[in-house]
């Protein structure tokens, strides 16, 4: 199943992927960067819809830094 991926980058942005089944990135934000977690999940989720709107979702939150 394809899964769409919100990523936390290392700048602080957000941004998202969409993952086919094979493991290849069918789409992305083209690098965007959102200012949160919530608008980058929004958008990605208005864009993923017909055949992949069932993808899993899923968040990667970079590491707290101690």
């Amino acid at each position: 199943m394809a899964q769409r991926v919100v990523i936390e980058r290392k700048d602080g942005t957000w941004g998202w992927h969409l993952t086919a089944d094979n493991g290849q990135i069918i789409a992305t934000d083209g690098n965007q960067g959102y200012v949160n977690e919530d608008d980058a999940r929004k958008m990605a989720d208005r864009i993923i819809g017909g055949e992949f709107s069932d993808a899993d979702k899923r968040i990667s939150r970079q590491p707290k830094k101690s």
